[in-house]
């Protein structure tokens, strides 16, 4: 199936309330209707009281996921040497692999036009998300647990991928291509991060690893999210912004990453998390 005869463009209408963009349900802002203090001077002797709520299990999907991002950091000590070690070579490691690298990059750079709205989508976490929940028809609502996998797949793949980029002592931080060379002129201006690894590349590829477990054995299925997971990737490559040893890289340690987080000695939520959208 060739790339171009793919309709990638399957982003959910995701949009959310400019207060809650991360909740399940969008938020609003309500005028006070029930101003007692004014109305009716002084304070009820007696505040009126619902029974007892029970809070909702499914509560905010993007903060909950920093539960599954503690468990990882706690349930995973030494994490950072070990998905360190699968980084492999850095892109401006010499003057021959920068040279080859931006080369790469330039032969890639004419399908910016082709792919010039959906890099702009998936530019941030939001939209990157969304070909994921439309490629698999996935509703918030619907799919409570399969979303938070996502959304917590999301920010643990995140959080590595800022704290790798941070390289060890000795080691200066990749700068973007952009700074590298003037050749390279960035679709978008790229993020004040270091460049190594792809943070789009571990993080997609950590997605379509996590919704893959669900059903391991349907290979069509696994065959779309690698291809989605590679899209997203590439397309930071095409844009300006990522060498492509910061796509490889970002994709070896999301292959690392997710036995590590798909275990119930060390994170038995994720585990149970996993267990739980495989359910839906």
């Amino acid at each position: 199936m060739g790339s171009d005869d793919m309709n990638m463009n399957m982003n959910m209408n995701m949009n959310m309330a400019a207060f809650s963009p991360s909740s399940v349900a969008p938020s609003r802002v309500r005028f006070n209707t029930a101003d007692y203090r004014k109305l009716a001077p002084p304070a009820p002797a007696v505040i009126v009281r619902w029974p007892a709520p029970a809070f909702p299990a499914n509560w905010d999907p993007d903060l909950r996921s920093y539960v599954y991002a503690n468990e990882f950091v706690l349930g995973n000590v030494g994490f950072q040497a070990a998905l360190g070690a699968v980084l492999g070579q850095r892109p401006v490691a010499t003057q021959a692999v920068l040279d080859a690298q931006v080369r790469l990059m330039l032969d890639v750079s004419p399908d910016r036009e082709d792919r010039f709205a959906e890099i702009i989508d998936q530019h941030d976490a939001e939209g990157a998300i969304s070909y994921f929940l439309g490629m698999l028809a996935i509703d918030p609502a619907r799919h409570p647990m399969t979303y938070l996998l996502v959304r917590a797949a999301r920010r643990i793949g995140e959080m590595v991928a800022m704290v790798l980029k941070q390289s060890p002592a000795g080691l200066a931080p990749v700068p973007r291509p952009s700074q590298a060379s003037p050749i390279v002129v960035p679709m978008i201006d790229p993020p004040v991060t270091p460049s190594f690894p792809s943070g789009h590349s571990l993080q997609a590829r950590l997605i379509a690893l996590s919704l893959e477990a669900l059903r391991p054995g349907d290979a069509i299925r696994t065959g779309l999210l690698d291809y989605l997971a590679d899209r997203i990737g590439q397309n930071r490559i095409i844009a300006g912004l990522h060498y492509p040893l910061d796509h490889a890289a970002g994709v070896s340690v999301a292959n690392a990453l997710f036995p590590m987080l798909n275990n119930a000695a060390n994170d038995p939520l994720f585990a149970a998390l996993v267990a739980a959208a495989t359910a839906e």
